[in-house]
């Protein structure tokens, strides 16, 4: 069937070619890849969406979940191949040109890459697609967008095992949400940073829902995948990861020997954020955060760009406007262009469901472990990015990529858990 798929996909896509007015539209949104032949570029990166479409039948899962992952991974081929078009087109100065042509003069020095990070990494997983892959950027950007649906795929795992109950709707709902469609898919760190987020969560729940210690290793290498790229979020994660720890492992040697460790890797992480951000150690806590904050001056797509953030007063009173910024800004007007107004109505929709979730929190929930894991992630990422997503709202849209699935879980919990729980007793009633 695969080969028979692969046969008709492969005449389609030379009739689509062939076609002139096609292969102009593709030759024009493609001005600003780094290919001496744009087609023959989109067409390896065609061929390569379909043999990575044919490698999900090879995942160790159920035959239903092949299903749904072969369907979101045609919608994401077509996002990636056509949605991205235009915005590549209008934007010549992104990240992914850097890193698709980096990927070629990757030093071949692994251990300093993985010491070094960031940018780094990602031209070294974009090196390693060229060993295995075509050398194109369109199919280096479907191996990331790959990246991104396992990355979705594992939180749907996680929730599932949370809930105990196979709902699919979950697994759409993550991969269709707009901003993770979008930036789970594009060629950059985003899908990396995710994928890792990804591996940490699912980690986390098969030791503490489900007691299988042998996964704290997935919930370290999740970590540290996550870190590599971004290293401030291996504190962001592994401080709500100590919460968790410290109230739901029960055995004692197993709590202090996990909380532990925990904190030695927190007392490893801390340094070497430091370090890679250039602050100063012996500075303020004041004159850290400005460093920071000041890096990201130059945008161009500030909320408050003429702030004066003077003292530790003025910092601890802006706080909450740059929390608030950093989860639901671009709101509708903020950014007087097309991507704005998508990113502000997505973000509108978003207050409002986050305000409806708010208003049913209940004090008994505080007695769910997980959900004071999520609250304590939310805290902490919203309390990190306050400092620089004001600076540039189109950035922090593609930042939230990482905090966005937590988010929306905590807003389903809370909209459906009083739905539930009058369903059960309604259920329980007629029994």
């Amino acid at each position: 069937m695969i080969c028979v798929a692969a046969v008709v996909f492969g005449a389609a896509l030379v009739w689509v070619l062939s076609r002139a007015d096609i292969a102009e539209y593709i030759s024009i949104l493609g001005s600003n890849v780094p290919s001496d032949n744009v087609l023959t570029d989109y067409a390896k990166g065609t061929a390569w969406a379909v043999a990575l479409g044919a490698s999900l039948f090879l995942w160790p899962v159920s035959l239903r979940d092949k299903g749904m992952l072969l369907g979101m991974w045609f919608i994401r081929c077509f996002v990636m191949l056509a949605v991205m078009l235009p915005y590549e087109e209008h934007y010549p100065g992104l990240d992914s040109w850097v890193y698709f042509t980096g990927a070629h003069a990757i030093d071949s020095d692994v251990l300093s890459i993985l010491l070094k990070g960031n940018s780094s990494f990602v031209m070294l997983l974009g090196a390693l697609h060229l060993r295995i892959g075509p050398d194109s950027y369109h199919a280096m950007k479907v191996s990331s967008g790959y990246v991104g649906l396992a990355a979705i795929y594992l939180l749907y795992r996680a929730a599932i095992a949370l809930v105990r109950t196979e709902k699919p709707w979950i697994f759409w709902a993550l991969g269709l949400y707009p901003s993770i469609l979008f930036w789970s898919s594009i060629m950059g760190k985003d899908p990396v940073v995710l994928f890792g987020i990804a591996l940490h969560i699912w980690g986390l729940v098969q030791v503490v829902s489900h007691g299988k210690r042998k996964h704290l290793l997935t919930v370290v290498a999740g970590l540290a995948v996550a870190s590599v790229v971004r290293i401030w979020m291996g504190p962001i994660l592994l401080v709500p990861a100590l919460v968790l720890f410290a109230l739901k492992i029960r055995h004692i040697g197993w709590r202090v020997l996990t909380v532990s460790a925990a904190l030695a890797l927190l007392a490893f992480l801390a340094p070497v954020t430091a370090s890679r951000l250039e602050i100063d150690p012996t500075s303020d806590l004041f004159s850290s955060t400005q460093s920071l904050s000041r890096g990201w001056d130059k945008a161009n797509s500030a909320l408050h760009p003429d702030i004066q953030l003077n003292s530790m007063t003025d910092l601890i009173l802006f706080t909450p406007q740059g929390v608030f910024a950093a989860y639901f800004r671009p709101l509708p007007g903020d950014l007087p262009h097309l991507l704005g107004w998508i990113a502000g109505l997505e973000d509108l929709i978003l207050l409002l469901l986050s305000a409806w979730a708010l208003l049913k929190t209940r004090k008994r929930y505080l007695r769910n472990h997980f959900f004071l894991w999520g609250v304590a992630l939310l805290i902490t990422w919203g309390l990190a990015y306050s400092l620089v997503s004001y600076k540039d709202l189109g950035t922090a849209v593609r930042f939230r990529l990482q905090i966005m699935p937590v988010l929306l879980g905590m807003v389903w919990f809370l909209i459906s858990r009083p739905f539930m729980i009058r369903l059960n007793n309604g259920y329980s009633a007629h029994v």
